[in-house]
Order: structure tokens, then C-alpha cells, then sequence
């Protein structure tokens, strides 16, 4: 889906432009409710120099580490690990990664950020963070991460993440520590617009309540929500009561319908993620006036209006749950394996091989774990459920530790795998699943 754009910037009017897929949900983080802060050095009389200030019952520290795993995809598209000491890589080679902690809202969804923070200079493999947390009342928050895989300034779709796969209850003055994360990068390459061809999208960009600095970026993405497929930052512009300033977007052309999206990284955290201001195109500043067609010329007078609409632009479901149940092949109950055994249903990051030490968070996203008191008295199914990321893909597998030595997948012991054909491999998409049956087979590890 990348269609990205090398032409180096040559507008005089832009200052950054660049391109990347990425994807949002309908009701997902609602941009501008985050805590939010502003380091600005601006004391004019009357000119805002941050967001309003709120109380907070809860003031909580989430502390922890970021690891960066490169991987790539073999013939067959199975995915392989590369070590960082063999990426040919001799520094970070991507954007920002971006962690948030966030609330689950009224619809089940993800809701308020409740903490941010943006490691700008990671180092290659594993950069540890500190997150500052506030909430209004003590709560269940999840976490996750996402790496700016291009360098847009733009957190979306396209750009891996991995998040952490429980709940965290956060009371005032709580610090939760090792709180460690797994994102899987894989290295893309830009495209040039085919043929080298490109249009111009160029117009207006009015912030409609009060402005404290900060960049504005204009951004297309498609009618389904993915993207952005090109970025620009406008014009710099003075903090004040509102602000009016203006862009140029360079992109590739005759795309169809798509949708003009806008951020304000009004959080100051130099990435546009949903906890910021955002709005969309609209001739009169009333309603969303997208889609936009983007054909063969250039667009001009399309300005773009902040805040406005029903969601932030490029907003991520950072995590779908998949849930099932796990039997065994004969029908048989779980009890007649052998005594004290052990079942795992687990999303792996790589496909098995071999012997595995499957509870190593090393190897997994998620794990969820049946010791012998549960399987004992469960009958003929038992039910689980995992938290992963969206948008990746996971080998969905079980295993049954019947020897208790810790290690499966070896000769004899019984396995299992969701879409046995493609080795367990499963895409997590937007939206997860439920209603997963997982058989375990006797007989010898794949």
C-alpha cells in the first residue's frame, strides 16, 4: 500500500513532507482529552502558552523497556529474526517510537490517553522509558508502543507496535516498573509516485480555539481510513486566540476518493498520535467535507479546519482480543492428560521449531496458561483469550506440557495450531475474533 514520496521537498512552502500507510478505527482515542504539556518559553499577555490545567486524583509512574526485534519473510512469507549486529544498520534507523498509556472507554474501546512519551534517539534493540501517568480516579490502564516506522511524525496503521498484553491498576503515587515491550520491525523501502508524477493539494489550515504552538501537519489518507499515504507540516505560525496558516501537499496522483486529514501536536510531544488536536478538510469550517477525488491536477483552496470531526485523524486500535476454546483431538476431558500437565494457548512471533521454552516472553506476545488444578476440573474444553496487537501477525498455537519439564513442542507431547495449514499463522487485523477452537494432536511436534 506504501506509495511514498521521494522528490526531496522542493516546495518552498512545506517545510517536511513524506508518505507512509497507516490505518485508524471509527471510535478510537479522542484527540485532545490527553493530560497534555507545554515547555514553551512564550509570556506574552494573553497568549496561551499550554493547555488548560486539570486536577488529577491520580499522579502514577509506568517504567519499563522497549525492545526493537527486526525480522524478515523468507519465500514461503514466513517470518525470520535478523540481529541488529547483522542489519548492516550502524544506528537507529526509523522515527520516533511513541508509548501510551490510555483508558478503556465507555463502548469497550480504546479511550483518554493517560500518559505519553516519545523516545526520540532509541537505541537499537532494547531503550528503556519512564511515563508519567494521570488519571481522575484509580483505574485499570493498557499500554503499548509503536515505532514512526518512515519518520513521518505521524503514528498510524503501517507502523508496527507492540503493546503490553494486561491490564495495569494505577492508584496515586503507584509505580509500576518492568513493564517491557516487543515491537517487530520489518525495514521498508519508499517508492516513488509512478513515473515520477505528482499533484499539489494546497489551501488553508485554521485552528479554531486557543493555539500554543506546535507543528501543524496536513495529511491523505484513503476513504477507508488508511493512511497517511503523504504528510506536510504548514507553515509556522505565532501561539495565540486560534491561528491561521497554510500548507502545500505534494502527492501521488489519481488516487480516487480519499480524505483530507489535519493534526495539531498540541501534547508537545513532537509526534502526531490521537491524544493531539485534529480536524479534517471543509470549505466552510461547518462539517467534514471529505472524500476529496485526487485525479491527474492539482487541488487548490482546500482548507482544513481544527478541531473538527467525529475522530482523530490517524488513530490506532492498538490491541484486538482473540478468544476460543482448547480441546483435545480424542474428545476425551482435558483431566486424562497425563497428571500435573500443563496447556498453553499462546500467540507466538515466529513460527515453531523444535523444542521451545514456550513461557519465555522472548517468544510470545501473549500466553495464557493451564496448570493441572484448572485442567483437572475442566472438562472436555477450557476457554481463553489473548490480548495482542492490531494489525500483525501471530502463530496461534497450544501446547501441553505433559512431562513438566518446561520445554514443548517436542516428540509425543500434543500440539495444536489455528490455521494448522499456514503453520498457526493468523493476521490480527482491527477488530479480533472470537470463537477460536484449538485441537491438541498427539503425535510428533511440526
Amino acid at each position: 500500500m506504501r506509495r511514498s514520496l521521494l522528490l526531496g521537498c522542493l516546495l518552498f512552502s512545506a517545510v517536511a513532507c513524506s508518505s507512509n500507510g497507516k490505518e485508524q478505527g471509527e471510535d478510537g482515542l479522542k484527540g485532545g482529552d490527553g493530560p497534555g504539556s507545554s515547555d514553551t518559553d512564550d509570556t506574552d499577555d494573553g497568549v496561551p502558552t499550554g493547555p488548560p490545567d486539570e486536577d488529577w486524583e491520580v499522579e502514577a509512574t509506568i517504567t519499563g523497556s522497549v525492545t526493537v526485534e527486526l525480522f524478515g519473510e523468507d519465500e514461503s512469507g514466513e517470518r525470520y529474526t535478523i540481529p541488529w549486529d547483522s542489519s548492516g544498520y550502524d544506528a537507529w534507523p526509523f522515527g520516533s517510537i511513541f508509548l501510551a498509556a490510555y483508558e478503556i472507554g465507555d463502548d469497550g474501546q480504546a479511550g483518554r490517553y493517560a500518559g505519553t512519551k516519545v523516545l526520540l534517539r532509541p537505541e537499537m534493540g532494547s531503550t528503556e522509558y519512564e511515563m508519567s501517568v494521570r488519571l481522575h480516579e484509580d483505574k485499570d490502564v493498557y499500554v503499548y508502543a509503536a515505532i514512526d516506522l518512515l519518520g513521518d511524525g505521524v503514528i498510524g496503521t503501517d507502523d508496527p507496535r507492540g503493546v503490553w498484553p494486561q491490564s495495569i491498576y494505577l492508584d496515586d503515587g503507584h509505580v509500576e516498573t518492568d513493564v517491557d515491550m516487543t515491537v517487530l520491525a520489518q525495514a521498508v523501502d519508499e517508492v516513488v509516485c509512478d513515473g515520477g508524477e505528482t499533484v499539489e493539494i494546497n489551501g488553508a489550515a485554521y485552528v479554531t480555539m486557543d493555539y500554543w504552538g506546535g507543528p501543524i501537519a496536513v495529511m491523505l489518507m484513503d476513504s477507508d481510513g488508511n493512511g497517511p499515504y503523504h504528510v506536510a507540516e504548514a507553515l509556522d505560525v505565532g501561539a495565540g486566540e486560534g491561528a491561521t496558516t497554510s500548507y502545500t501537499l505534494e502527492v501521488c496522483p489519481n488516487y480516487g476518493e480519499m480524505q483530507l486529514i489535519a493534526a495539531w501536536d498540541a501534547n508537545r510531544n513532537n509526534i502526531h498520535d490521537g491524544g493531539d488536536v485534529w480536524g479534517v478538510y471543509s470549505a466552510t469550517g461547518e462539517r467534514n467535507n471529505n472524500p476529496i477525488t485526487v485525479g491527474d491536477r492539482n487541488l487548490t483552496n482546500f482548507p482544513v479546519w481544527l478541531p473538527l470531526g467525529d475522530r482523530p485523524g490517524v488513530d490506532i486500535l492498538p490491541f484486538v482480543t482473540m478468544q476460543g476454546t482448547v480441546e483435545l483431538a480424542s474428545g476425551e476431558p482435558l483431566s486424562s492428560l497425563e497428571a500435573g500437565s500443563t496447556v498453553y494457548v499462546v500467540a507466538l512471533k515466529y513460527r515453531p521449531s523444535g523444542d521451545l521454552v514456550v513461557n519465555d516472553p522472548a517468544v510470545y506476545f501473549d500466553i495464557e496458561t493451564f496448570d493441572w488444578s484448572e485442567l483437572s476440573s475442566a472438562g472436555t474444553t477450557i476457554e481463553w483469550d489473548l490480548l495482542l496487537p492490531s494489525d500483525t501477525i501471530v502463530y496461534l498455537w497450544t501446547f501441553a506440557d505433559t512431562d513438566g519439564d518446561g520445554v514443548v513442542n517436542g516428540p509425543g507431547e500434543p500440539i495444536g495450531a489455528f490455521n494448522a495449514a499456514d503453520h498457526g499463522k493468523t493476521p490480527t487485523g482491527q477488530d479480533g475474533f472470537g470463537g477460536i477452537q484449538m485441537v491438541l494432536n498427539d503425535g510428533l511436534a511440526d
